[in-house]
This record gives structure tokens, sequence and C-alpha cells, in this order.
């Protein structure tokens, strides 16, 4: 009941600002242009007291009509999900020898997370013609989650911990492109398309004045904290109408994946990665009745579930050592599949990881052998074209900004806002907010290079194919 009058409150919030504000500019030719990385993918500045967080968006409160009575409203994030997420979690899928994941006991409160970022997507794992044919096109709508709690002086801590969770737009599937791989997603176009013309909406709103009557362009700027989320002005009403458009759009059954990066043993490290999916073949079916498990990783060896990332301890970091296959050419085959390792054997995978630069150290590289293998290496995780979930391992995605940065000691990242860009190699975020380990109190909005790729290749398909425009 309290998270249905929040989402309730919120909405009628959302129209009084809409309707006050409607008549500050008329409409300009902004509608139908073309998107920019921020109106795709939304990073929100990391609350830093009691009082901010009512710019943020808590997942308990985000509801949808309940397909079975239209009287009522059901949570996006549905109990029994949430419970699953946790077994999975903190049960023996994360463990990874003597480690395993446990969650700070705030977060088995579902109304501790909050969103951190979020991205719309017209087709995961990726869009150029070598991955739809193999995986088909999976339009999206992805959260990163992390739990954040109130202190008794009204500070806020936001935990080292973050949860995935992505909801699909599914018409269906086809059969496999090869045997032994799962279905294709066929994609429900007509649905995401008015996910992205609302988006386009957001943005043509805020640059008009209609948030806290305030212009704000997104348009042509690097991937970082969203402007309009930025300005104390716009926060709140951009808010209320982002709100609204999720719950547009969103339900708890299109649900269709949830992943976890948590710390072990209550510790600084490792942090550990773990996928989830749901049971049986194609699009989660509609909790309770269906559920999700835990899932191997697809460039692990077949057997792990979970991968793990100590940047403090040598030789052996990134546990277990990943087998990507991101220099092959694209295939369906990978070690997730029931049939495990066999699906694709290590032998015949060919890749590079992160997890070989960590043995590096951080000291500037003079050798240029081994600044062009690290340069390769970077650039291979960085492209979504060439390397995506079930290719390339967790922790290489989430760590490639960072190692290039202590290792080749780039000061920029090709699209990403300077001020984002991780500022510490124990910030292992590619979207979200990190409470820093060297600087006790700071917290760091963060986004990445593999972040802003993605986003770049979102952004080209949505205006190459006219998908925003009204």
């Amino acid at each position: 009941m309290f998270a249905l009058a929040t989402a309730a409150s919120t909405s009628t919030h959302a129209a009084k600002v809409r309707h006050a504000q409607a008549a500050i500019t008329a409409p300009t030719a902004s509608a139908g242009a073309p998107l920019s990385a921020d109106d795709v993918s939304w990073l929100f500045p990391p609350p830093k007291n009691a009082a901010d967080l009512a710019d943020t968006i808590a997942i308990a409160d985000l509801t949808a009509p309940d397909p079975k009575d239209a009287s009522k409203r059901e949570a996006l994030w549905p109990a029994a999900a949430f419970a699953q997420f946790l077994a999975n979690a903190e049960g023996p899928a994360t463990q990874i020898g003597s480690h395993h994941v446990q969650l700070p006991k705030e977060a088995h409160d579902i109304k501790a997370w909050r969103v951190a970022g979020l991205r719309i997507d017209p087709g995961a794992p990726g869009l150029t013609h070598g991955v739809t044919e193999q995986f088909g096109q999976s339009p999206q709508v992805r959260f990163i989650l992390q739990p954040v709690t109130t202190q008794a002086n009204g500070a806020v801590q936001v935990h080292d911990v973050a949860a995935h969770l992505v909801y699909t737009f599914a018409a269906g599937f086809d059969a496999p492109a090869e045997q032994g791989c799962q279905a294709r997603v066929k994609p429900d176009m007509d649905a995401f398309k008015k996910v992205a013309r609302d988006f386009a909406g957001l943005r043509d709103d805020l640059a008009n004045g209609r948030f806290g009557a305030v212009k704000i362009s997104t348009q042509g700027k690097l991937l970082g904290v969203h402007p309009g989320l930025a300005d104390r002005r716009s926060a709140k009403p951009l808010r209320d109408a982002l709100v609204n458009v999720l719950e547009r759009h969103l339900t708890g059954g299109k649900l269709s994946a949830m992943a976890v990066m948590g710390l072990a043993d209550n510790g600084p490290e490792p942090w550990i990665f773990l996928a989830m999916a749901p049971v049986g073949p194609g699009v989660v079916p509609s909790l309770p009745n269906g559920g999700f498990i835990p899932v191997r990783g697809p460039a692990l060896d077949g057997k792990q579930f979970a991968e793990g990332l100590a940047v403090l301890e040598t030789p052996h970091q990134v546990i277990p050592t990943p087998a990507p296959n991101n220099l092959n050419p694209i295939t369906c085959k990978n070690a997730a599949l029931p049939a495990g390792e066999a699906a694709l054997p290590v032998a015949q995978r060919k890749g590079l990881a992160t997890a070989e630069l960590f043995d590096l150290g951080d000291a500037k590289i003079s050798n240029p052998a081994t600044i062009k293998k690290i340069q390769e290496t970077v650039d291979l995780i960085a492209d979504p074209a060439r390397s995506h979930f079930f290719n390339t391992d967790c922790v290489s995605c989430h760590t490639d900004t960072r190692r290039a940065m202590d290792l080749l000691k780039n000061a920029r990242i090709p699209g990403v806002d300077p001020a984002a860009l991780p500022q510490e190699k124990w910030n292992v975020r590619n979207l979200g907010w990190f409470p820093s380990f060297l600087r006790p109190g700071k917290l760091e909005a963060t986004a990445t290079r593999r972040a802003a790729s993605e986003t770049a290749e979102v952004v080209d398909f949505i205006n190459a194919n006219g998908l925003a425009k009204p």
C-alpha cells in the first residue's frame, strides 16, 4: 500500500507540474531531432542527504496496472523476483573458493533500492548484423539499482552493491541460428518505438523549459550525470515525468533478467558478479509462476556461475580465469547454455580479457609491444560490435576503462564526461554510484567507455531508423 500510495501521489504531482508549466515556451523544432547520449542513458547524481532522495526513484515505488485486476497495481520488481534475487545473490552460485556474497542487511529491504541509472536499448546483446543474426533483437529498458539507507543525522549511505534489472519487449522467438543455441528473440518494435518517443518527449520538454522553468539541452553532451537531474530546479519535476513514462510502458511480467554485483565476506573485496535468467526458454513467465535461476558465466569454464575480482591479491586477481571468445566470429554458442563448456569448449575460443592486465600493476607502461596489447584489449572490450555478454566476461566489461587509465595514463576516455570517469581502481561501476574506498564519504557518479560505446550504438540505431520521431 505504501508503494501504491507513493506512486499515485507521484503521478498526480507530475501531472500538476506539467500542466502548470506547459505554457512557459511553445514547442520548438527539437521535436523529432536526433537523440544524444544522455537521452537514452540516464545517470542520476548520487544523493548526499535524505532530502536528495526525493529526486531519485525507489524501485519499490514503481508500479503498473495489474493485468488480472485493472483496479489494482503490481510492482515492477515483483516480491517473488526480489526474493529470488536475494536468494541467488547469497546462495551457493556466488561461492568462489572460500568467498561468497554477503549483502548488507539493509539490502534485504526492497524499499532501500534506488535507481542509479537506466538505459533504453532497441536490441540486446548488440545491434550489428552479426549479433542480431545469432541472438535476435531484444528491445529493453535496463535499470541499475543500488541500496541507499538514511543515517540518524540525515546523511545517506550508498552501499557498494548493484543490481541490474532488464525489462524486454518481445514478440516471440525464432529458431536458433545454430543447433544447441537458445531461441532468437523477435522484437516488439511497436512497443519500443513508444518508449523511444516518450524519452524523446522528455528531452524536448526539458529543452523547452517545462521542468522547473529552466531550459536545459542534452544535445551533443558526453555521457555523464543527466543535465536535467543535475539541476536542482528541474530534477524533481523531470524525475516525476520519468516515473510516469516508466510506469506507462513497463510491467512486472516484462522482467526478463537480473544480475548482482556484490562484495564478498563484508570486506572491501572481492567483488563478485552473477547473472540470473528466467526458468525455461524465452522471456520470463508471469511471476510467481516462473522464476529466476543463476546463470553460468558465458565466458567462463562452463562450470562456474560467478566471477570474482580482488585487486589486492596476486597473482590470481580474477577468479576463475575467463575464457572469452570475442576475437572469433560472433556465435550464439556459449558456456551459459545447458550443455555448459561442451557448448563451446575453451580450446575453441579466442579472445581478450582484462584479467591479464591486472598482473601488470599500476605503473605506466613504456614497452611498445605491451602498450599495443593493452590498447588492443581495452578497445576490443569497449566495442559492442565485437564484445558482448555472451562472449566477454563481466569483470572485463567493468574494468577496461580504469585499466586503461592506470596503465596507459589516459586522461580522456572517448564518449565520457571526464567528471564521471572512475577515479580509482576500486570503482567497478559502469553506470552508477561508487562510495569511494580511499576517500571515505566521497560518492562518485560513474560512467565508463563501455557504457558510452553501448550508448552510442543505441543512439545511432534509434536515430538511423527514426524510432523516436513523432
